[in-house]
């Protein structure tokens, strides 16, 4: 099996590499459309595994076709497992802020968010989705091919937005910092971002006592009374609950045995001991046995 260039083929194939089409291989045991798709638009020698063909899928992704994914397994790699560490930063995937979805958030001391605009992508909704992220987010990213830079340069240069391009090295390269957006920090963006139990720990814990009222009033009292508290130390009472969303295996994907081009995935999906073995599975057996059988 070789590198794919040609750019239907790239789109079909990208489609394996995917939270949800591994979620049907690991927690399903539904293999058809990756196995489908690998005979229809690639020529699988006697010797190539499915982890040689992720792998080479994933390599013809990063030369040929960036999309979405490639950019969240880049910042996972890079950021989440390399920059930062698991023992004291969590990811957020398609994280909800007021009424936009953040591509990728990191927690750790500070919030930051970044917003991934590919080559694929336009700019048309960028305006909002920046303006919600600044409500919650210490910092905020966007995350671009070269072809949106001078735009987002000419956007965001006399604002706290930063702004990293995605080389065609696929390297991350700052072009602007981003800066403290805490002058913008809003209550209900931020409170609604927790989990009525998150919310009901962080008013018992600063207040010691949690309103006596019915379900249907707790969230506005507990939102009054989350408004009492400094809006920067409430971000940071938000930050530091969001965190305890953590990962089961943080180990696991650490592990060599899991390739990088499956980090985000692994990351994402959350697999337990016994489905990251289900996964190991798969990915050592032979393609062309397997295809055979479909």
């Amino acid at each position: 099996m070789e590198i794919v260039t040609d750019l239907n083929k790239i789109r079909s194939l990208s489609q394996i590499i995917s939270p949800s089409n591994f979620k049907k291989i690991v927690r399903e045991d539904d293999y058809h459309s990756t196995f489908y798709k690998l005979k229809k638009y690639t020529k699988v020698s006697d010797s190539t595994t499915n982890l040689d063909a992720i792998n080479l899928i994933y390599n013809s992704l990063l030369k040929n076709y960036k999309n979405e994914y490639v950019y969240k397994n880049i910042l996972t790699n890079k950021l989440l497992l390399k920059k930062y560490s698991l023992k004291n930063t969590i990811a957020l995937n398609e994280f909800n802020i007021g009424k936009s979805i953040a591509d990728f958030v990191l927690l750790n001391g500070e919030a930051r968010v970044y917003e991934i605009k590919t080559e694929l992508d336009n700019l048309e909704k960028l305006d909002k989705q920046i303006e919600d992220y600044c409500q919650f987010g210490d910092k905020v990213y966007i995350v671009t091919s070269s072809k949106h830079v001078n735009k987002l340069i000419e956007l965001y240069n006399n604002s706290t937005i930063g702004i990293i391009e995605l080389t065609s090295r696929n390297a991350l390269k700052t072009i602007k910092e981003a800066t403290s957006n805490v002058a913008t920090f809003n209550y209900e963006k931020l409170f609604k971002t927790l989990r009525k139990q998150e919310y009901l720990e962080i008013i018992d814990e600063h207040f010691h006592f949690v309103p006596e009222v019915s379900n249907t009033k707790i969230f506005k009292e507990c939102l009054a009374l989350a408004k009492k508290i400094e809006v920067s130390l409430f971000q940071k009472l938000v930050v530091n609950k969001l965190k305890s969303r953590n990962i089961s295996n943080p180990k696991k994907i650490q592990e060599k045995v899991i390739p990088d081009s499956l980090k985000h995935i692994c990351y994402t999906l959350d697999f337990s001991k016994n489905e990251y073995e289900k996964l190991n599975s798969f990915l050592n057996k032979n393609s062309k046995i397997c295809i055979s059988h479909i």
